[in-house]
């Protein structure tokens, strides 16, 4: 079975001549493998990130760590801003409807308790 991976993974061109082993990333659309050649000690492509080392310093480890996303195109701080302007709105809605300024139905949304 290993065996029948490895011949799988590995092209062979110039009649015999080269090998190389084939890059591992597939498309998100159409579900079919890359056909570039990997990079030597690696499982993917210079196109596919093959030449990416990573952060280097601590600091651009932080800073990676704090640039990741939860949902796709919202930061955390973002998502903590957001909650608590809704927070915000909420408490001035209880104190509108207190005194008299607001009637009518309640907003819709999530309430100030909870947390996404």
């Amino acid at each position: 079975m290993m065996l029948t991976t490895n011949i799988e993974q590995n092209l062979i061109t110039l009649r015999g001549r080269v090998s190389y082993q084939c890059c591992q990333a597939k498309s998100k659309r159409t579900k079919q493998q890359c056909a570039a050649p990997a990079l030597k000690g690696k499982l993917v492509c210079k196109t596919h990130g093959g030449r990416s080392t990573g952060p280097k310093t601590e600091a651009g480890r932080q800073r990676c760590a704090d640039a990741k996303t939860v949902h796709g195109r919202e930061t955390r701080s973002a998502r903590r801003a957001r909650s608590e302007k809704i927070a915000e709105l909420q408490m001035l809605e209880q104190m509108g409807r207190r005194l008299g300024f607001l009637v009518g139905p309640k907003t819709r949304g999530p309430k100030s308790g909870n947390k996404f």
